[in-house]
């Protein structure tokens, strides 16, 4: 068995604050297992070994590696993305879904000229670069929006960012998971949508105004 390390120094991780609460949690729960029943504590640290060497053995696989993009990628991809927007005169959901890349690929691209970065690889806060890189709420709060568009930092979830309701069920949603609903088809309520493509196109007003695009 290896020797395990006198110091654990967690903070090379860069863990971000959700990764830290979730990893409390975790904690929390094992240690109140270890008291009560120390038999289900070790079935969970078996579980987790077992997830653990999935998720390494996922890394090595070639179809699980990142596309990275530069400033200037980004940059031109914004440009590219928003020049069909403002020219398509079929207003429909596909063109809805452009325009979320559209504020994601601006938003990177200056995230990466503020912090002198070369790529997306080099970021390290990994909340940044998840699996949902549509979360524009990490970005909004890292890029300082402005309360015109977000609303006070004060409050919580920044209230000037619209949520919709679907169709068909009346059910709430936050506005990031927009651009499944538009992928996928899923009908919003006409009035919600309406404000959440206003909401974005405010955005990429912004984004033009800072990467210098605007005369």
């Amino acid at each position: 068995m290896p020797e395990l390390p006198s110091n654990i120094d967690l903070s090379a991780l860069n863990l971000d604050q959700s990764r830290l609460n979730t990893l409390d949690s975790l904690l929390n729960h094992l240690e109140l297992l270890i008291q009560k029943d120390p038999q289900d504590a070790v079935k969970l640290l078996y579980n987790l070994k077992n997830e653990i060497v999935h998720l390494q053995s996922q890394k090595g696989k070639l179809g699980n590696r990142k596309l990275h993009a530069t400033p200037r990628e980004l940059k031109d991809a914004f440009k590219a993305h928003t020049k069909i927007i403002k020219i398509e005169t079929n207003k429909d959901s596909s063109l809805y879904l452009l325009l979320v890349y559209a504020v994601e690929c601006g938003i990177k691209s200056i995230y990466l000229k503020r912090n002198n970065l070369t790529g997306t690889d080099k970021i390290q806060d990994q909340s940044l670069i998840s699996k949902d890189g549509h979360n524009l709420a990490f970005w909004i709060k890292e890029l300082r929006l402005p309360p015109t568009i977000v609303g006070k930092y004060e409050e919580k979830n920044y209230p000037k960012i619209p949520d919709f309701h679907l169709d068909r069920d009346g059910s709430n949603w936050s506005m990031e998971k927009a651009h499944q609903a538009w992928r996928y088809g899923v009908k919003m309520k006409t009035e919600d949508e309406q404000k959440l493509v206003e909401w974005l196109e405010s955005v990429c007003t912004w984004i033009e105004d800072n990467l210098y695009l605007r005369k």
